[in-house]
């Protein structure tokens, strides 16, 4: 049985965003288990605080090595347009995430905040040099997956990596805090926490905004860009009705389209025709399936009938 080359592209895909979560769960696990540790020892709800954070970054990748294998399947007769979305969902899974996190850590920052009795953290040489430690691994995480995202065109990579990039300047924050916090300042350490909470929010806003439009099947690129490249192409006369959905890299493009009338007749020029306004739309946008209608003209008024 052979291998078309869709399947081996979508192979390729599952095994590259694999490999790419396997080797970034083994580091987030380090960094949350450093930090976790440090702020135990230290009594810092802010360390704490980012430990949980980071742990999302862990959480994800298991949930990515999971949907990936579904996401990248073959369309069947239930799912004729694949299962790309699963994807799609596994990232706004992630937003929602975010934002269970940043409820559960604001509660705990306030409950500290007004909690006399709160015990007062003890920031030593070891709690900062994890966090230095912390931090160099999550700025090689946050480049490679983002690097590896926009190779892959994989929507999933790189919203991970948006979150990552997070924990890199939410942990540099704290880790200025922490001076201070050692200095006698100990009110800053649950108002930090406070500070994680706002920017897993903001993070989590993001990811939402950039996967509900996928979702609600909301046009990735507008019809005018379509209609510009498909009318460049020598023999088309022009195009309408255009609807596309999905995402770059991932889309259905259908539109109708008129054949210059040289052309009209000649079925073997229209395929030659159509094969290269799918070739363009795919060179500009990435993978897409792309459905045309070929229209013919109305020689009398120069106006075209649809079919």
């Amino acid at each position: 049985m052979s291998i078309t080359s869709d399947a081996l592209t979508r192979i390729a895909y599952q095994r590259g965003v694999r490999r790419v979560l396997l080797l970034t769960l083994v580091l987030n696990l380090l960094v949350v288990a450093g930090k976790l540790a440090a702020g135990i020892i230290a009594g810092s709800l802010s360390v704490i605080s980012d430990a949980v954070h980071s742990s999302v970054d862990s959480l994800n990748n298991i949930i990515g090595l999971v949907i990936v294998r579904y996401a990248g399947a073959e369309p069947d007769d239930e799912h004729t347009y694949g299962h790309a979305k699963i994807e799609t969902l596994a990232a706004f899974a992630i937003a929602g995430f975010l934002f269970i996190t940043c409820y559960q850590i604001g509660l705990s920052a306030f409950d500290r905040l007004f909690d006399s009795s709160a015990r007062t953290p003890e920031i030593t040489a070891l709690t900062i040099g994890v966090m230095i430690a912390t931090i160099a691994i999550n700025i090689v995480v946050t480049v490679f997956e983002h690097r590896e995202g926009r190779r892959l065109k994989s929507e999933f990579l790189i919203a991970d990596a948006i979150h990552t990039r997070s924990d890199v300047l939410v942990s540099c924050s704290i880790l200025a805090g922490l001076f201070l916090v050692r200095a006698g300042y100990y009110w800053l350490d649950p108002a930090a926490s406070l500070g994680v909470a706002v920017v897993i929010a903001w993070n989590g806003y993001k990811i939402f905004k950039s996967t509900v439009p996928v979702l609600l099947d909301a046009a990735p690129v507008s019809p005018q860009q379509i209609k510009e490249i498909a009318e460049a192409v020598p023999g088309v006369h022009s195009v309408h009705d255009i609807r596309a959905r999905g995402r770059v890299g991932d889309m259905f493009i259908e539109m109708h389209m008129h054949i210059t009338p040289e052309h009209e007749r000649d079925h073997i020029t229209s395929h030659a025709i159509t094969e290269e306004v799918e070739h363009r739309l795919e060179t500009e946008f990435g993978r897409a399936v792309i459905t045309i209608h070929v229209e013919p003209l109305n020689r009398s008024t120069g106006d075209w009938h649809k079919a």
